[in-house]
């Protein structure tokens, strides 16, 4: 709290993770092979449009973990509420319409996992349409990433030192 930067950037920039990398490049290898299994293809456009969804995916991701660490601020110890949010996200591994709605809302618009992956996945796949596959993917990450930085605020206001 006492260093010259905000405390949310400390947070953020603290630690270094390489293994990211790995799971960049097997997770590009992988789509490239499913695009090429499924006979797809993609014009320029398309895949500068696929590459912004998956900053927007990562700042919903992002969002989620922010707002659920924070948490901590108020109850000290967070870790299985981050845990239980995460396996949450397997829901959305499955189309979302085998789901009752009171789910499909909730992995939309509460924990908004199934834009992550699930409704820009089946945009490409012409299964959605641009406005639930790209704009509400958009629109769904800035409100999250506002929430979740709000949450984060109002916890450093409750924020208590351990003193050491």
């Amino acid at each position: 709290m006492l260093r010259p930067i905000h405390p949310l950037f400390h947070l953020l920039s603290e630690r270094f993770q390489p293994d990211g990398f790995g799971e960049i490049i097997i997770g590009s290898l992988l789509v490239g092979y499913a695009t090429l299994e499924m006979g797809l293809t993609f014009t320029l456009g398309q895949g500068l449009l696929f590459l912004l969804l998956i900053f927007f995916a990562t700042l919903i991701y992002t969002a989620i973990k922010l707002a659920v660490a924070s948490i901590a601020f108020w109850i000290k110890f967070a870790q299985s509420y981050l845990y239980m949010t995460y396996q949450m996200s397997t829901f959305t591994k499955y189309p979302m319409g085998i789901y009752p709605k009171a789910i499909r809302f909730m992995l939309s618009f509460l924990l908004p996992f199934a834009f992550t992956g699930y409704y820009p996945g089946a945009y490409f796949l012409g299964k959605e349409s641009f406005m639930n596959g790209v704009v509400l993917t958009i629109v769904v990450s800035l409100v999250a990433i506002v929430l979740a930085y709000q949450v984060w605020c109002q916890g450093l206001k409750q924020y208590e030192s351990s003193g050491s």
